[in-house]
């Protein structure tokens, strides 16, 4: 318990920079080892011909390195985004003095953790269990996930996104949360459950609900 109540108080800043490295980490062994010449002929033998593939992988390889530019960009506004979203509910519980929105930023920049294993998880799978797939199977599956109870021919597309949401590392990220809150605070862990609950959940119910419309509306 010690050793997750001094994870908790590190600096924004370098957890930032833990998480921000280690998500850099996924995306580059992504691009060399899981998006190879062999998935991509998995995935477009049947549309295309081989130097044609050929040629969308490297084209594809050329501008990887736009990745590297928007992902610490993308990072920084969800974990904004996550820490307003959750101090609203620290402001409507009046406990504000003992949880400040710094505090919260941090809390939400450590629980990110979590998610960095599953992305590892799902990673490790395609290059140790699954390694004969293609692009669509490795965007499909997410490790422990409900998606995993379906074939692909049997999910709408519109409903790849939630069911892939749903998952263990999500769940443990929720408790994380709220767990986070309580470490960094004399507040009762009841209390930040209950700020979870009312603000984390309802926002990413909103959130899944606009990327199955959006989803819907471009197919």
């Amino acid at each position: 318990m010690k050793l997750l109540e001094s994870y908790f108080t590190l600096r924004k800043r370098e957890l930032f920079a833990g998480i921000l490295l280690i998500n850099i980490l996924i995306i580059w062994l992504s691009q060399t080892i899981t998006f190879n010449e062999t998935v991509f002929i998995n995935s477009y033998s049947d549309h295309l011909t081989y130097h044609r593939t050929l040629d969308l992988l490297n084209s594809m390889k050329s501008v990887s390195w736009i990745a590297y530019l928007l992902y610490p960009v993308m990072l920084l506004l969800k974990i904004t985004a996550i820490g307003f979203i959750i101090y609203t509910g620290v402001f409507f519980s009046d406990v504000q003095n003992e949880i400040t929105l710094g505090k919260v930023i941090t809390v939400v920049l450590a629980s990110e953790i979590v998610l960095v294993a599953g992305a590892i998880a799902k990673l490790l799978w395609f290059v140790f269990v699954n390694g004969n797939y293609s692009l669509d199977d490795f965007r499909f599956f997410y490790p422990l996930s409900l998606i995993n109870l379906f074939s692909r021919s049997e999910v709408a597309e519109y409903w790849v996104y939630p069911l892939q949401t749903v998952n263990l590392f999500h769940f443990l990220y929720i408790l994380m949360l709220a767990a986070g809150l309580a470490k960094i605070s004399s507040v009762s862990r009841m209390i930040t459950d209950k700020i979870i609950v009312l603000t984390y959940i309802p926002a990413m119910v909103l959130w899944i609900v606009l990327i199955m419309f959006l989803t819907v509306d471009i197919s």
